[in-house]
């Protein structure tokens, strides 16, 4: 039996994908693109023996073209979030430490709170990411090159992307409505987590199913500046439109209160 057999996590490479999938969707607000690259690079090197791979860190930072420092730390930062674990291993020659082997484990099956924003609910539950899927259509105001993610190496085992109509229902209809014309699941999730940091940079009370108007128009006007090349950084542009719609629905909210005080105020006094 090969020494990775004792660690497999997964029956199967479907099991596998959407355990990627999970784990990169409940953890929108902790993981990076450079996680996000990394969880999948790992995964890659994990297909024979189900969620275990035996990868040098000098050799995983040159998958992800990044520093060996940098590998070891997202290792590591996948590891505290209970995505990953390092199983130590030693030279059979000299006994020295070898390179870790990397495990993904299981996702956890947690009760989430359905009223909660911050995490998205499980209603619409994605399809297995090796079966073949279709893409959300192209429209003629598709957005241009720029703000599309190459997928040639970011994919899990470079299969199809999940359709964003995966997500139907697990989002306020207003918000999916226009992320979903431009990109699939994925992408969706990423950029629906920047639209809830943003909101709760300014009131986590905000709820969206009330107040969707200001952040979709904020998410059009940034498709546009993206179409006509007039951003250079696509997400930075985005939080920051998020978060003057945030404003402005605080704003609507405040002028409200103060309205209904005023005429609750009056009301008293003519008692």
């Amino acid at each position: 039996m090969h020494y990775l057999a004792e660690h497999q996590t997964f029956n199967s490479t479907a099991q596998l994908n959407e355990a990627i999938y999970e784990h990169i969707k409940r953890n929108t607000y902790e993981l990076n693109e450079t996680d996000r690259h990394t969880l999948k690079t790992i995964a890659r090197y994990a297909v024979k023996f189900g969620g275990a791979a035996h990868l040098k860190a000098e050799t995983l930072a040159g998958l992800i073209e990044k520093s060996v420092k940098t590998a070891r730390r997202v290792l590591n930062k996948l590891a505290s979030l209970n995505i990953v674990k390092k199983v130590a291993t030693t030279r059979k020659i000299n006994g020295g430490k070898g390179a870790n082997i990397i495990v993904i484990l299981p996702v956890k099956n947690v009760s989430e709170n359905a009223n909660d924003q911050s995490t998205m609910s499980n209603r619409g539950q994605a399809k297995e990411l090796t079966e073949p899927t279709v893409v959300a259509p192209k429209i003629e105001n598709e957005p241009s090159a720029l703000i599309k993610r190459s997928k040639n190496k970011n994919n899990v085992l470079d299969t199809a992307s999940v359709p964003s109509d995966a997500l139907k229902g697990s989002l306020p209809s207003a918000i999916y409505n226009a992320m979903a014309r431009y990109f699939d699941a994925e992408d969706i999730y990423k950029y629906y987590g920047i639209l809830l940091r943003a909101k709760a940079s300014v009131d986590r009370a905000i709820r969206l199913e009330d107040h969707a108007e200001p952040f979709v128009e904020a998410w059009h006007a940034t498709i546009l500046k993206a179409k006509t090349n007039e951003i250079n950084r696509f997400d930075d542009y985005l939080y920051a439109g998020f978060r003057k719609a945030a404003w402005t629905v605080k704003a609507r909210l405040n002028r409200g209160g103060s309205l209904m005080d005023r005429f609750k105020a009056s009301f008293e006094s003519s008692m």
